[in-house]
């Protein structure tokens, strides 16, 4: 809950719009949630099973380690 709350972000379109073509950096709501869809850690502590909108099939989930 911790680091979705650093990432959090409220933002009008068209800053965002603004800040995409301008920030190497993605959004907020991205950082936030793209990369713990990839932990296994993550599906099992908040229950997410296929069907959720969240969830990745294990075999399309990043790796690099």
């Amino acid at each position: 809950m911790s680091w979705a709350t650093v990432w959090r972000i409220k933002m009008r379109d068209d800053a965002l719009k603004t800040r995409i073509k301008t920030d190497p950096h993605s959004p907020g709501m991205n950082r936030a949630v793209q990369p713990l869809l990839n932990v296994d850690a993550f599906y099992e502590a908040f229950d997410i099973k296929e069907g959720d909108n969240m969830y990745i099939a294990p075999e399309n989930r990043v790796r690099i380690w």
